[in-house]
């Protein structure tokens, strides 16, 4: 099912990034190809949607989350580019439950500087790291 909201933010995204506010930000996370996937979500999503389209890119994505009051961006990068040694692990037993949602995930790498493994939601040694807030026009 196709979530309006997704898609409008989505589209704002795109429109922000091609000629609006970000249009000279520097997307921090390259994909092997040379590309700069972008992943957007809802706070109130479940992370595991989440975790599935970062998947669905590669595992390395340049990240946008819509809150009430707010855009955040998170670079989910592999751990090969990571200099600092996560600081938490998301794997195996601790992996968010089922009600986990994208906002809590952002909280939670938001309060670990040195970022969060999540290898195993993504496939491959990855990294959630750097949240910060971004503006839109």
């Amino acid at each position: 099912m196709v979530n309006p909201l997704l898609d409008a933010f989505r589209r704002e995204v795109n429109v922000n990034l091609a000629c609006g506010a970000l249009v000279d930000f520097d997307l921090p996370v390259t994909s092997d190809h040379g590309g700069h996937p972008v992943v957007v979500a809802l706070e109130e999503e479940r992370v595991s949607a989440l975790l599935g389209r970062i998947r669905a890119v590669g595992g390395f994505a340049n990240l946008f989350v819509r809150g009430s009051k707010q855009v955040r961006m998170v670079s989910v990068i592999g751990d090969s580019c990571a200099i600092a040694t996560p600081d938490d692990v998301m794997t195996g037993d601790d992996v968010p439950g089922p009600t986990a949602t994208v906002g809590m995930f952002i909280d939670y790498v938001e309060r670990n500087p040195n970022g969060v493994a999540i290898s195993a939601a993504v496939g491959h040694p990855s990294c959630a790291r750097d949240s910060r807030v971004v503006e839109f026009a």
